[in-house]
């Protein structure tokens, strides 16, 4: 199984798949349409799919949840930024409920907190074969703890050991994972639903299933809007530095944009907590950077016109992604894109398809393949075989 990068070298299989684990085989596009595109494209067909067909396992899930002493969420990479995510949406929707942490997993294997069988651990692992992942789950599995995994439709075999497993999507064929992540998502926002209704937990009403029903359906009307995107990332492909700036649900996603333009364009890129950029990382903010400020109605929203006016200040053009008819904080950026009303806490699921896009199109006016993880980059394909996933 092989593919060629732009001038024609072959590249290995085992070099294109960042997990070393080949499920099929891999042949690589060499131009837009990459299979990152397929994959962001898939993603409101996919949430409504995880809809129809989790709600009743995560329902019963919630259910056995809702009676452990705490609940543990581990992943890697993507997967972490789903565990900080659904972290949060644990805590706000299902105060009433078991603790919940959200732990990288190999902080999770290397640094264990007290377990036992009264615990539970949700393991997220789209392939299902990163090692400390299943060795996080096995540790969990190990010390009497119930299990779950949340992970594609034909993952590695050692993540099935869980207790219970929620499937999610087929393995993704680029590197730079959107669906699964989105879906992941979908899938821990109705087992925090479950928990909010199992625990009887005042929070719930801040969330509801119907709202949740919604969000394919605005996922697709901002990704009907691709020419804007793209044209934004264009505009600013030039830039030294990206800064995704967010704060409560959407953090992750700020973490997650800049993960995937790293991955992606290999530029230079920083995800940061809104009031955290304040705090002496704006310092190094100039006319080389473009901030992204992930900007939906709630708490932070003050300190996200805060931020566009010293971006402004320094030199430095903002991207904002805010809600329908927030004229005021548009007026601040240089350039925004507005998305339909949805409650803050699940904003998450719908502002990350711009952010995605953005990666997408940023990529292609870099002149870079979005889907091969630098492996068609002589040196990192040197550096990769120094470390195994």
């Amino acid at each position: 199984m092989q593919a060629q990068d732009k001038s024609g070298t072959i590249l290995a299989a085992a070099t294109i798949d960042r997990d070393k684990h080949v499920t099929q085989p891999f042949s690589a596009r060499q131009g837009h349409p990459y299979y990152m595109h397929d994959a962001i494209h898939r993603q409101p067909e996919a949430l409504a799919d995880m809809l129809r067909r989790n709600a009743g396992e995560a329902r019963r899930l919630a259910e056995l949840l809702v009676h452990r002493k705490s609940i543990h969420l581990a992943g890697i990479g993507t997967s972490w930024h789903a565990a900080l995510v659904a972290q949060h949406w644990f805590r706000q929707l299902a105060p009433a409920a078991p603790p919940v942490h959200a732990w990288h997993s190999f902080e999770f294997f290397s640094y264990p907190p007290p377990l036992g069988q009264d615990d539970a651990v949700i393991v997220i692992s789209h392939r299902g074969t990163k090692t400390y992942s299943f060795q996080a789950l096995e540790l969990a599995h190990a010390r009497g703890a119930y299990t779950v995994a949340v992970t594609a439709t034909n993952p590695g075999p050692r993540i099935m050991a869980a207790d219970m497993a929620l499937q999610t999507v087929e393995q993704e064929r680029s590197a730079a994972f959107t669906v699964s992540y989105t879906s992941a998502l979908m899938v821990l926002a109705l087992i925090a639903l479950g928990l909010g209704e199992a625990s009887a937990s005042p929070g719930a009403a801040s969330g509801t299933l119907q709202q949740l029903r919604q969000i394919p359906g605005a996922v697709a009307d901002a990704l009907a809007r691709e020419q804007a995107i793209a044209q934004t990332a264009s505009r600013f492909a030039s830039q030294g530095r990206f800064l995704s700036v967010a704060w409560g649900p959407n953090t992750a996603n700020a973490y997650e944009v800049a993960l995937k333009i790293k991955e992606t364009s290999a530029a230079d890129s920083e995800g940061i907590q809104a009031e955290q950029l304040l705090h002496g990382p704006f310092c190094s903010v100039d006319s080389r950077c473009l901030l992204l400020l992930v900007a939906p109605p709630g708490p932070g929203s003050q300190r996200a016109g805060d931020i566009a006016r010293a971006a402004a200040a320094a030199g430095a053009p903002v991207w904002g992604l805010l809600e329908e008819g927030n004229t005021q904080l548009a007026r601040l950026c240089t350039e925004a894109f507005a998305l339909p009303p949805v409650p803050e806490i699940w904003s998450p699921l719908l502002y990350v398809a711009p952010l995605q896009l953005f990666t997408y199109h940023l990529t292609l006016a870099r002149d870079a393949n979005p889907d091969l993880f630098q492996q068609d980059n002589p040196r990192q394909a040197a550096a990769c075989v120094h470390y195994s996933l």
